[in-house]
């Protein structure tokens, strides 16, 4: 390379630069330079940060270090267009950071990372799910928001230590009854989707905070009162009518106090109707 001598401002040696390559000789240098330190990092920590790098694909240079116990990697905010069939072999993985790439597809070697507790795919392209990611039995938090999900599968059911899980921002038009199997959700958040009716599986569920706001739902069911656990509802931005939007505004204890009085209603209905159906000859002592 040619390097031409460059004054600063007040007339002073500035720093050399490649002739006809602008800056972008040392950004390179120094991008590749930062990534093979997270790699050092990585192989003494067994934390691989590798967040905002530009990345298109998982470096080459990886395979020169000894990255096999690492439990933690973090590939957020690069230009992934699919999970890198490297990081399906670190087997060690407890948590994994996959947001903001541009990912479509999901190899089935994730279901590889059997001692995966976390794991973050918000803010890529993903229209469906594989079954791998169904296949992590120890997965404890499934962040999946603002993809393309128009769907969730019913083999769901199978994180059976799953407790929290964000959908929000998706294409959601319904849910799986299987959902009502996670029996260790805690947080289940759903907003921003295109749901028009919630399965009453879900009053099921051990929730302590459930976010359905921003859909299509008419009507919350009667047996969501069973939800004993839960601290936070939010309904806010639905076109509700049971219960009507005004008591909704109101928080959880007006929400629930609704739909108890309404239960009853219904049960006093239920017995009414009963009663009146007794045999005509039927007489009581």
């Amino acid at each position: 390379f040619k390097y031409c001598k460059l004054l600063s401002s007040d007339g002073g040696p500035a720093r050399l630069m490649a002739a006809g390559d602008g800056a972008q000789l040392p950004a390179t240098v120094a991008a590749s330079r930062s990534v093979e330190k997270a790699l050092e990092e990585a192989a003494t920590s067994g934390a691989l940060n590798l967040s905002n790098r530009k990345l298109k694909e998982f470096p080459r240079s990886a395979r020169n270090y000894d990255l096999s116990d690492i439990t933690h990697a973090d590939l957020s905010k690069n230009r992934l267009c699919e999970l890198p069939e490297e990081l399906c072999q670190f087997i060690s993985l407890e948590t994994l950071s996959l947001y903001h790439n541009g990912m479509r597809l999901l190899s089935p070697s994730l279901a590889n990372l059997q001692a995966l507790t976390y794991l973050n795919l918000s803010r890529n392209l993903l229209s469906s799910l594989p079954p791998s990611v169904f296949q992590l039995p120890l997965l404890r938090v499934l962040i999946i928001s603002n993809n393309k999900l128009s769907s969730l599968p019913s083999s769901i059911y199978s994180l059976t230590h799953l407790r929290q899980l964000d959908v929000s921002c998706n294409e959601l038009q319904s849910l799986p009854a299987e959902l009502g199997q996670l029996e260790t959700l805690r947080d289940l958040n759903l907003r921003r989707n295109q749901l028009t009716t919630l399965p009453e599986e879900i009053s099921e569920l051990p929730l302590v905070r459930l976010d359905v706001s921003c859909n299509r739902i008419s009507r919350i069911p009667l047996c969501f009162r069973h939800l004993r656990h839960l601290q936070t509802i939010s309904l806010d931005s639905n076109p509700l009518q049971m219960p009507p939007a005004q008591i909704c505004s109101k928080g959880k204890y007006h929400i629930f106090k609704y739909l108890n009085m309404e239960a009853c209603k219904s049960h006093e209905e239920e017995l009414e109707k009963h009663l009146n159906m007794r045999p005509t000859g039927f007489k009581s002592r």
